[in-house]
């Protein structure tokens, strides 16, 4: 499901033949060092931790499959302890450290286009997004310049998104985890309430603006996802 949703992305950003394979091979690299960065600060924080692709991305998670085919899962540590619950402080850098590994590589691509000799401009349009300019040699590289475009546009725009207040996105996970330490009886409804007014704002950004169906369709079903756990929890606004 992995590969058939990125194929479906990349067939509608007009993408194919060779461009395909290269949308493929970054955002395979794009969302393996993102879930790489969650799975990292789990560990600093005395867990083990494992990554699954899947669908609508990745996932890292706790433990370790426990069979040589991988399941059933194990959400057992190697050392075969439980440790002490992490505080929300350590569960928000877990939360921000996978897309903040990923604006940490596109600055270190930044770096490498200016070390060669090209630069960076940014886009027309509603939302302006790096476009590498490469230099020297390679700047007639016509499928370089697709790569190191792929590579900013999810590692920019996408790290960006996901760290908007949606649940469950990492943003959303955040705000959560700041207004249950707040409130623990309300911040729950709060976090939820936020995820659906953003995620509704966001469904209508995406096609009226951005004229993106599936990133509409994708908040569209995150917010209606938190409107019904609100249903689930009472559903009352806790202002």
């Amino acid at each position: 499901m992995f590969w058939l949703v990125g194929l479906l992305m990349g067939f509608g950003g007009g993408t194919d033949g060779i461009g395909l394979i290269i949308w493929f091979s970054a955002l395979f690299v794009s969302i393996l060092i993102h879930e790489l960065g969650h799975a990292l600060m789990i560990r600093r924080f005395g867990r083990e931790a494992y990554i699954v692709l899947y669908a609508m991305g990745g996932l890292a998670i706790e433990g370790r499959p426990h069979s040589m085919y991988g399941s059933p899962w194990s959400f057992e540590p190697y050392t075969g302890y439980s440790p002490r619950s992490r505080t929300p402080q350590e569960q928000i850098l877990i939360s921000a450290a996978g897309p903040g590994i990923e604006l940490v590589l596109a600055a270190v691509i930044v770096g490498i286009v200016y070390a060669t000799g090209g630069h960076i401009r940014l886009s027309e349009g509603a939302i302006p997004l790096p476009v590498p300019v490469l230099g020297g040699e390679l700047r007639g590289n016509v499928n370089l310049h697709l790569l190191v475009f792929d590579l900013l546009y999810i590692n920019t725009f996408w790290a960006l998104v996901n760290l908007l207040p949606v649940l469950p996105l990492d943003g959303g996970q955040i705000a959560l985890q700041i207004l249950v330490h707040q409130d623990p009886w309300a911040g729950m409804q709060r976090a939820l309430w936020i995820s659906v007014f953003t995620g509704g704002a966001m469904a209508i950004f995406s096609l009226v603006v951005m004229q993106q169906t599936f990133t509409m369709l994708l908040f569209a079903s995150l917010a209606v996802s938190s409107y019904l756990t609100l249903q689930q929890t009472g559903g009352r606004r806790p202002w």
